[in-house]
């Protein structure tokens, strides 16, 4: 039995490939973001614990180094989160062009896929009809050969009339 051939199937695996590698990007930028915002939540638990560590240290004797330490790492620690926050905004921009990037190659698979479906329908309902045509002529030869047969056997159904009438 014949099998069904999508033309255009070299064409479906690529676009599958590039569907792929735009869910690799994206996933990659997620990971990313997930990671500044795990280092932006680490940041702001160090400083909630140095805030608790100078409130314990300001009873009693005050210790200044460790006020100025804390200022400085507090001041850098607000530093690094700006430029987190403002990667954190590329990254999200980049994430919707990704995204975008990514619907569209999954409509362009999406497309060939049902052009493959539209054309395995009409290839199967061809098939079908080969196959009725095919049966037909075995029918119609079969039907021819038992007239043929019994016509010369004088087993023909007027014949036997005929007998009947005659007797």
């Amino acid at each position: 039995m014949a099998t069904f051939q999508f033309k255009l199937e070299p064409l479906l695996r690529h676009r599958l490939t590039i569907e792929e590698q735009h869910q690799r990007e994206l996933a990659g930028q997620l990971q990313q973001r997930t990671n500044l915002h795990d280092e932006l939540r680490q940041m702001q638990q160090t400083i909630s614990t140095s805030k608790s560590d100078l409130r314990d240290g300001l009873i009693g004797r005050i210790d200044l180094e460790r006020i100025a330490a804390f200022t400085w790492y507090s001041g850098y620690v607000t530093q690094r989160a700006h430029h987190m926050v403002i990667q954190l905004a590329s990254i999200e921009k980049q994430i919707a062009t990704a995204r975008e990037k990514l619907m569209e190659s999954i409509r362009a698979r999406r497309a060939l896929e049902l052009l493959r479906e539209k054309q395995f329908v009409q290839w199967l309902l061809e098939q079908q009809r080969r196959e009725d045509a095919e049966l037909d002529d075995l029918a119609l030869q079969r039907f021819i050969r038992s007239r043929h047969i019994g016509s010369r056997a004088g087993d023909h159904p007027l014949s036997k009339i005929r007998l009947e009438l005659n007797s």
